[in-house]
Order: C-alpha cells, then sequence, then structure tokens
C-alpha cells in the first residue's frame, strides 16, 4: 500500500498514514489537531477555542499523548459522523 505524502502547507492535515477518510469536500487523515478541524470544517474560531471544545467533550477526542504540551488528537471519521458528512475510508495514494 503507497503511503500519502507529507502536507507541507502547514494546515495539520498531514496525510502520512496508510489510510484517509475520503469526502466529497477532499481527503483528510484518519486523526487531525485542533488546526485540522478549522481546516476540515471552516471554524474561523481560534484554536484555542476548539481546544476549549476538546476539553468539554464537544469534539470528541482520542487519549492525548504523554508528555508537556501534546495536542488533542481528533479522529475524522468521528467528528465527520458528528457533521453528518458522508465519507470512506480508502488507502492513500502518493
Amino acid at each position: 500500500m503507497k503511503r500519502a505524502n507529507t502536507d507541507t502547507a502547514g494546515d495539520g492535515l498531514a496525510k502520512t498514514a496508510g489510510l484517509i477518510v475520503h469526502t466529497a469536500g477532499g481527503d483528510y487523515p484518519l486523526v487531525v489537531t485542533p488546526a485540522g478541524v478549522r481546516a476540515i470544517t471552516g471554524d474561523r474560531r481560534s484554536e484555542h477555542a476548539i481546544r476549549d471544545d476538546c476539553s468539554a467533550g464537544v469534539i470528541p477526542t482520542l487519549p492525548r499523548s504523554g508528555g508537556s504540551g501534546s495536542h488533542h488528537r481528533i479522529p475524522v471519521a468521528k467528528l465527520l459522523d458528528q457533521l453528518g458528512v458522508p465519507y470512506t475510508v480508502v488507502p492513500a495514494e502518493s
């Protein structure tokens, strides 16, 4: 299986997994940071506001990794389910 290229746009949407989430609006990695949520949803709020939503349980998250400064990890499929956006999980292509 080919691996997707790492995104260098700095939008939090690095596609390095062997699988991606495909929607009519584009292809996304399986997990994103709060910056990725902004890119997917077009949310104009700050990343801090999105992080607050993660902490409050409004946005579904995975357990945080260890170490200081670790960011919330948001599973794209669960986020799209919550938003009612249809998607499929497909192999990534380079």
